[in-house]
């Protein structure tokens, strides 16, 4: 048996294991063209999209996780069309911005695209995040 494992426990309990496993599973999912959100639910208010959208990876009140950066103070780096632009095309808006690659190499996970959401959503999504403090 190795260290740390409890005995009769699932290895994926294990700290370093359930990180891996989240990996694994959310690169999985993105493969087959999954995001950590469910794609259907177009409507709302800015915190219900949120909550729908993105809080699996940022945390409900965008604390950010091991998954995903924290989404406070994100004011004074975005304005509401620039963050729309990068929900629409994460990694092309990235590849474009030394700060959000150098940012990326920390998280596991790329940022998804949330291109099938419209417009409007995107506007109460953006208007959401920048609010926060």
């Amino acid at each position: 048996m190795s260290q740390g494992v409890v005995p009769g426990s699932v290895p994926c309990y294990n700290d370093a294991m359930r990180t891996a496993c989240l990996v694994l599973a959310g690169s999985l999912l993105l493969a087959l063209g999954f995001s950590c959100s469910d794609a259907a639910d177009y409507s709302g208010t800015g915190p219900e999209l949120f909550q729908n959208q993105c809080a699996s990876c940022h945390m409900g009140d965008g604390a950010g996780s091991q998954l995903a950066p924290p989404l406070h103070g994100k004011k004074s780096h975005w304005t509401r069309e620039s963050l729309v632009a990068y929900l629409r095309d994460p990694v092309g808006y990235a590849a474009k911005d030394p700060r959000l690659r150098t940012q990326g190499q920390k998280f596991s996970l790329a940022m998804p695209t949330y291109k099938m959401l419209p417009q409007s959503a995107l506007e109460l999504l953006a208007d959401h995040v920048l609010a926060m403090p």
